[in-house]
Order: structure tokens, then sequence, then C-alpha cells
């Protein structure tokens, strides 16, 4: 049975479907932000895997050219590896979310996230940070989240909470922001200068807008949430 669940964020519909699709994955999220749509799913194995001193967490994100109307031509018809953009957004949702696991993990973890279609106006990488967040939450894999994510570009002095893909390009600040109910837990950032003051400000802000993402993540995991095994790390 399929459940949705819609929240605004930033002046714009959140749309997230559980139970549409991947049913098979451990948690799987359809989302749509806007015009942008991701698929995000959590899988794990059934047991640890042996012989290791680290968690072997795998985190992709998948552009297709599909997703933005072009088919690939001419001599190359099939898609190529994956692009930079892709791998650095990998590591993105990976930063953050790797310490929530319990530290002697040792099950095989992977989130998915698969760009189905793109809306310049809702960037996809927001998108897939979020779905990794919620697929896993609602998942039977040990997590100690919730966790969001929330973008703070600026312009012209004003600072934009989830900017457009053009606003992203040409604005003075390139912020990304992940906390959980507690605190900030990872913070990217890339930007012109700017008052020291008005980084601060980006920074709560994006924290007070993961806030509200957080409690929307509550009251999926607590209408459709995987009850977690008990783990003592």
């Amino acid at each position: 049975m399929t459940k949705t669940f819609t929240m605004d964020l930033a002046g714009r519909t959140l749309r997230v479907d559980v139970g549409r699709v991947a049913a098979q994955a451990n948690g799987a999220a359809f989302i749509q932000y806007g015009e942008t749509t991701v698929l995000s799913t959590a899988t794990a194995s059934e047991k640890p895997r042996e012989g290791i001193d680290f968690f072997p967490l795998s985190v992709e994100f998948e552009e297709k050219l599909y997703a933005v109307g072009k088919i690939p031509g001419g001599f190359n018809k099939r898609e190529g590896k994956a692009s930079e953009n892709s791998v650095l957004t990998a590591r993105v949702i990976d930063r953050p979310m790797r310490p929530l696991f319990p530290k002697d993990y040792r099950n095989d973890v992977t989130l998915n996230n698969m760009v189905m279609s793109v809306d310049p106006e809702c960037r996809p990488e927001l998108v897939a940070m979020l779905g990794a967040a919620i697929s896993t939450c609602i998942s039977d894999i040990p997590f100690d989240g919730p966790c969001a994510m929330t973008q703070i570009g600026m312009i012209d002095g004003q600072l934009i909470v989830n900017p457009s893909q053009e606003q992203w390009d040409k604005g003075d600040l390139k912020l990304t922001v992940a906390s959980t109910e507690k605190k900030v837990i990872m913070i990217e950032a890339g930007a012109n200068e700017i008052p020291e003051a008005k980084m601060i400000e980006a920074i709560y802000m994006a924290h007070d807008v993961n806030q509200t993402i957080i409690a929307f993540i509550n009251q999926m995991v607590a209408e459709v949430g995987t009850p977690k095994p008990s783990y003592n790390s």
C-alpha cells in the first residue's frame, strides 16, 4: 500500500511516496520536489561481512540523460561513467550519515539515489540527500537519525533556501548544512568574499529548516517506519 506525505519546503511542495516502488529494499522513498523526482533506496545485507574492520557503506547518485529529456546518440549510445558531480554528491551524502550508523556495524549497506527527472528550479542533489536520509530512517537498518540537509545560496546579499541551479551557479554562496535534532553535523561551503556574520546567519537558517524536515521525517517513521532491531555498539 502506498502512503504519501507532503510538506512545504522553501515555497515548493516536497512529496514522498512510500511503498510505491522498490518493495524489496529495506527502505525506499519516491521523492518529488517541484518537478524533480528521485528514487532513493536503502538496502543492507542480512549478515555482517567477515574479516573487515570498517563499515562497508556505499552511496550512489545516478544521473541519467533521460532525466533531462536527452537520449544518448551517435557513436556512444550508452551512458558513461559517473560524473564528477555524481561522485561529489555521493560523498556529501556519505559524510554526515556514516557516523550515525553503529560504530561496529559491519553489514554491507547501499544507499542508491536514481534521478528520474530534473526541474532546474529544484536541484536533484538536494532531493537525493533528503531521500537517502528518509529511506534509511524508515528502514530496519540501525541508524541514529533522523538527519536532514539544506542548501543555502546568496544573490545580492539575500540568502536563498534551496536555490535553483541558476541561483546556485551564479550566487556568492554555496552552502550545504546537515543536522540532527541536536546539532549541525556537517558544513560544506564555497563562497566569494562574504561577511562572517552572513555566513553564520546562513548556517543557522539552514539548521532551522532542517528541524522542520526532521519533524516531517519523524512523522513518516511513526506511520510507515519498520521497527529497528536492538543493536548494542
